[in-house]
């Protein structure tokens, strides 16, 4: 099966069926995953914690590859995101893009970007036209 194959089974299994025990295997010891929260990397341990505070505010989270590109030991994805929010019970939609780098069949490193302020929107913890907001001047809070 190809690496994107099995980082789309992962996602799924992982992100959206809380399969947590299939976090560690995916990943090589010192792996770091960048860019979820500004300043902070996440190991395979942090994953751990990370991954049950985000289900705990969406469910019947499915995740599509949309786009993707692999070059040597580099995969990079295009995704979407959708789920319910559990508070609100209102549908979520959102994209990132993740890029990885592979030792074999691990992931070494990788890089995320994804629409965070619209996924806090959706789900109601974040006013609707967040980045507008910001943009006029306005403060949260």
């Amino acid at each position: 099966m190809s690496r994107l194959r099995n980082i789309e089974i992962w996602l799924n299994a992982v992100w959206g069926d809380g399969h947590l025990d299939l976090i560690e295997p995916l990943f090589t010891q010192r792996a770091q995953a960048a860019g979820i929260m500004d300043g902070l990397n996440l190991g395979p341990k942090e994953f751990l914690e990370f991954v049950p505070a985000f289900r705990a505010h969406l469910h019947k989270m499915t995740i599509s590859i949309l786009r993707s590109f692999e070059s040597e030991d580099w995969v990079w994805t295009l995704l979407k995101i959708d789920g319910i929010g559990v508070a609100n019970c209102a549908p979520v939609s959102a994209t990132g893009q993740l890029a990885m780098r592979f030792e074999g069949d691990q992931v070494a490193e990788a890089y995320n970007s994804f629409d965070a302020i619209s996924i806090f929107e959706q789900l109601g913890l974040l006013p609707p036209e967040t980045i507008a907001l910001c943009l006029s001047g306005e403060t949260l809070g």
